[in-house]
């Protein structure tokens, strides 16, 4: 068995093999919209402006729908309020903004995740004064498979619209752990108990930003919170692309 420094060095040489494959057909592919089939862009500006939008009253913290200001569990102020100050997504995890999420997660269109993460900047509100963006990381395994993280892609590009330093390598994994997608709500959150752990510089800025693609029970989103504040982050707000409703 190789030692450990020599598995991490394997696991990011592979990474960096299938990145490189994904981005040499994106380069060699003509570009077509995902929207509207014309060429010239992964998703042209106008059609991102047309994928479904979360929209409508939604709870200020955990950006759940139906709510006012704050949703009945934001409101109560006990264990269950979630471990981030905020959360938003510009997209419902439905219709063209899901399949171009799943499009660029899983057939490596990561062309797609510019313009997305771009309107997920959009809705960054100025009041919570972001000074570094972090990515959730992936589980090694789906890294070295996929070649790149899709959050990771996702939170260099919020960065550069909020003029904001990405942090990459704060927030690491301590442990594989089984996809989410299959899990429900209670198991997703015992699933990724302890599973994150920060590493924070003394001169760290303490007013975080953890990006991921979807959220839907928030469960990666809280841990990843729960570990920053561990590490002495002051505020932690949480931003995804999308919300699985």
């Amino acid at each position: 068995m190789l030692p450990a420094r020599h598995r991490a060095m394997s696991d990011e040489f592979t990474g960096l093999l299938g990145r490189l494959r994904v981005e040499a057909a994106e380069f060699v592919l003509p570009q077509r919209c995902l929207v509207c089939g014309r060429f010239g862009a992964a998703l042209h500006p106008e059609c991102a402006a047309s994928l479904p939008a979360a929209d409508g009253p939604r709870c200020h913290r955990c950006w759940r729908p139906g709510a006012g200001t704050w949703c009945e569990r934001c409101a109560s102020g006990g264990p269950a309020v979630p471990a981030f100050d905020g959360l938003r997504t510009p997209f419902t995890f439905t219709g063209d903004a899901r399949r171009a999420i799943l499009e660029a997660k899983f057939r490596g269109v990561t062309a797609l995740l510019v313009p997305l993460a771009r309107a997920a900047a959009d809705v960054v509100p100025g009041e919570w004064a972001i000074e570094a963006v972090v990515p959730v990381p992936l589980a090694r395994g789906r890294r070295r498979s996929r070649g790149y993280n899709q959050a990771e892609v996702a939170a260099a590009e919020v960065a550069g619209c909020l003029g904001v330093p990405v942090q990459k390598r704060w927030l690491r994994r301590t442990r594989e752990t089984p996809p989410q997608a299959s899990l429900t709500a209670d198991a997703r959150s015992r699933n990724l108990r302890g599973a994150f752990e920060v590493r924070l510089p003394d001169s760290a800025p303490r007013r975080v930003l953890v990006v991921d693609d979807v959220t839907t029970t928030g469960a990666t989103l809280e841990e990843a919170a729960r570990a920053f504040r561990a590490a002495g982050a002051r505020q932690v707000y949480a931003l995804a692309i999308a919300r699985e409703d």
